[in-house]
């Protein structure tokens, strides 16, 4: 069985899911546990215990890891590295484009007498994926008005270095690849040491240099795939007792997001744990809307003080059926977009350049 057999043969898009309700989760827990003032015993240790587990898991390092493993395999798939930007730009922006628009027209409805020119910036930023919220709406619900969005322009950025440097990532050999991962382990314990508020601490929240250790374990185990893969399916659920059992004795290591034992085990173990899961190829992919949509949702549920209104349950399942709905008809909306005619016709066009200028 060749790598690339071997490489199809995963659960990624079950882990996508995972991923995903692990993000969303985590921030509707916490809420649900410092706004809702009649939560009962039972919804409390419901939510304190789905917000252990999202903590456990962090949702964006499983993200992160599987970016980087599955965008390796994408730019191998693109003919020119043109078209792998292109391709990265059409499954990312449109998608965001349509949020953007969406939550534009629900705070237009909800507090018109709010809005003001702070939203012009807004926009333009939202045109790149740059989370910020406006001054206007700092009281509105959550205070922010997609708070999960920071992830969206640091993973075009990882997306730049990769398509960047791929070729010569390609071409190190395996003591290199360890030295590069402790440089970029050494620099997540650096972007932690260095929290004290101001300007730098925002600029490195906001960029890849935290996180993309997390990205380019996925990258190292795609380039290695010919032995990693085994290797990795077979070790997962002895990584996953020792990572359990380290977490357990709960000391507090060092590491920005993540401590370090988590940002350096886990991306091995999701890629370990894509290959234990069965193979299962879903026709839609609502993960990238589910991410998009949960804080969007949020804010409607906090907005009319739904979490004392209605039982824990009831709010959390308008919660997680709202985002689901938003994510299925956003995924509409945006595959008709990537798949049109005028998309396909751009993508041709940029091969038949490259082929011109060899």
């Amino acid at each position: 069985m060749t790598a690339n057999e071997n490489y199809e043969k995963n659960g990624f898009d079950i882990l996508r899911y995972i991923a995903a309700l692990s993000v969303m989760m985590l921030h509707y827990s916490g809420y649900t546990m410092i706004l809702s003032t009649n939560l009962s015993d039972r919804g409390a240790n419901i939510m304190s215990g789905i917000r252990y587990i999202a903590l456990l898991f962090p949702g964006v390092v499983i993200l992160f890891s599987m970016s980087g493993f599955l965008i390796s395999a994408s730019y191998e798939r693109a003919k020119t590295r043109r078209e792998f930007f292109f391709r990265r730009i059409l499954r990312m922006y449109p998608e965001l484009w349509i949020c953007t628009i969406v939550n534009l027209g629900i705070v237009c409805f909800l507090v018109p007498e709010s809005l003001d020119k702070s939203m012009i910036l807004w926009l333009g930023t939202q045109v790149f994926g740059i989370a910020n919220t406006p001054d206007c709406l700092k009281a509105f619900a959550t205070g922010s008005i997609n708070g999960a969005l920071w992830t969206v322009f640091t993973e075009m950025q990882l997306y730049i270095l990769l398509g960047i440097t791929y070729p010569y990532l390609k071409r190190l050999k395996s003591k290199y690849w360890a030295i590069l991962l402790a440089i970029l382990a050494g620099l997540n314990l650096a972007c932690d040491a260095w929290r004290g508020g101001g300007i730098v601490s925002k600029l490195i929240e906001r960029s890849f240099v935290p996180y993309a250790l997390w990205f380019f374990i996925g990258v190292f185990c795609y380039q290695r795939r010919q032995n990693m893969l085994l290797i990795l399916r077979n070790a997962f659920f002895p990584m996953l007792i020792v990572y359990l059992l380290i977490e357990a004795v709960n000391i507090k290591l060092p590491g920005y997001y993540a401590d370090i034992v988590t940002s350096i085990l886990l991306p091995f173990m999701v890629i370990g744990c894509g290959y234990c899961l069965p193979k299962i190829r879903l026709k839609f992919d609502l993960s990238y809307g589910m991410f998009l949509y949960h804080w969007i949702v949020l804010n409607v549920i906090v907005h009319f003080n739904l979490m004392n209104k209605l039982p824990w349950y009831a709010a959390t399942l308008l919660f997680l059926l709202g985002t689901a709905a938003a994510a299925m008809i956003s995924w509409g909306l945006n595959y008709k977009i990537i798949s049109s005619k005028s998309a396909k016709n751009m993508i041709e066009d940029m091969r038949l350049r490259q082929i011109r200028l060899r």
